[in-house]
């Protein structure tokens, strides 16, 4: 009889070990998943999963007058009136000038560096002048006639900015 109780007794402390090795697991691994998934998010609601590159995303619009895309960039500029527009960085150089949907939403105007995934559609135009000075405008900068027209935008239905445990 004694040696029953000193197996129910093994066997239940095992379980009590098994059940908080298992809790140990759970929650260390929702922990590495909520740092997986520490964005900020403006706009429409976004997974971060099936972003492409931004260089993916200049070569489809290349080929295309508008495109629906889901692409990963680096901030590198943001509207400091607002934050009702922002730039991003690209291999090459050129501009990517994200705006929002329906003037819907801004990001915060301290983002620059940050990594985004931006979902909305692509295009590729040519600026009319007074936008394209309301732009330079905006950034601080001076007027470049002929670097400032031409440019890949984005209006953005939703964007995800990576918090600072992410950079």
């Amino acid at each position: 009889m004694n040696i029953k109780k000193d197996i129910s007794r093994l066997l239940s402390t095992n379980w009590v070990v098994l059940i908080i090795s298992g809790t140990f697991l759970v929650v260390g691994g929702s922990s590495c998943e909520n740092k997986k998934a520490s964005w900020d998010s403006f706009g429409d609601p976004i997974a971060p999963e099936a972003a492409i590159t931004t260089d993916a995303m200049l070569t489809g619009v290349a080929s295309a007058d508008s495109l629906a895309v889901k692409f990963e960039a680096e901030i590198t500029e943001v509207c400091q009136m607002k934050g009702c527009w922002m730039t991003l960085k690209s291999a090459d150089g050129s501009p990517v000038r994200v705006t929002f949907k329906d003037y819907g939403f801004f990001v915060p105007k301290d983002a620059a560096g940050k990594k985004v995934i931006i979902e909305g559609v692509a295009l590729s135009e040519v600026l009319d002048e007074a936008t394209a000075r309301h732009y330079a405008e905006d950034s601080g900068k001076p007027f470049d006639e002929n670097a400032d027209l031409r440019q890949v935008s984005v209006i953005a239905s939703g964007v995800l900015i990576a918090k600072e445990d992410q950079l």
